[in-house]
């Protein structure tokens, strides 16, 4: 099957739709439109929370879920639907969790797709890169699918010819066949793609990877895609 754009850790859940959670005391609409507003994915936001908070439920500590722990869940669920710009106060939200254990371990696995035996190794590998994953497999593995072509709903009206390391870990350029140049930020659950001057510069920098989750952009071009790889460790 062909894919079009999308993350690696999406492409196994299930098809099901989800319905959103009904929580007390917490506006479950308004922070639907949030997660949108911020590149988030509506339908992955409410099957993670969901899961979480039937995972919290189930511990049974409480008559309901804590306003703590429903931050906290919702956070995790929103930066697990793609709201990249969630990542660092996800993590916050999660390394302090695992610390206190303010949160049902279950829960916070259940938020960002994993089992509660990874999380551990979640953290760690995050602290990392934004690339870590507790299950990074053998080999060469795409992590995202990006770009597409203008007339079927994707950004670029020709292929990506190149990409080049950006000015950060987790950010990259390309150069499209056109001249077009845009900028990719990404991690492990999210992506944005932003246009930037054609005009080229010293993409590279001064930028320090981490060699236990390198990662390059991989092109072709007979697609408007361009591959987002995690490479074996040095």
């Amino acid at each position: 099957m062909i894919r079009g754009p999308g993350h690696a850790v999406n492409d196994s859940l299930p098809q099901a739709a989800v319905s959103a959670p009904v929580v007390r005391d917490f506006d479950i609409e308004l922070s639907i439109d949030n997660v949108k507003s911020w590149g988030g994915d509506r339908e992955l936001y409410q099957r993670f929370l969901s899961l979480a908070l039937t995972a919290d439920e189930a511990t049974g500590v409480t008559d309901g879920p804590l306003p703590h722990a429903v931050l906290g869940l919702a956070a995790l669920a929103a930066w697990r639907s793609g709201a990249l710009d969630l990542r660092s106060d996800a993590l916050g939200r999660l390394d302090e969790a695992l610390a206190s254990g303010s949160i049902a371990r279950p829960a916070l696995a259940s938020a960002l797709g994993l089992a509660p035996s990874e999380l551990d190794d979640f953290a760690r590998a995050q602290a990392q890169s934004p690339f870590g994953w507790p299950a990074r497999g053998d080999g060469d593995v795409v992590i995202a699918r990006v770009g597409g072509f203008r007339g079927l709903g994707g950004p670029w009206t020709a292929p990506p010819l190149r990409g080049e390391p950006g000015d950060h870990d987790g950010r990259f350029v390309i150069t499209l066949a056109d001249g077009e140049r845009w900028q990719l930020d990404a991690d492990i659950f999210g992506t944005m793609l932003t246009r930037i001057s054609s005009e080229p510069t010293d993409v590279r920098g001064d930028v320090v990877a981490s060699g236990a989750w390198p990662t390059r952009l991989a092109v072709f071009d007979t697609s408007y895609l361009a591959w987002l790889v995690l490479e074996q460790a040095r």
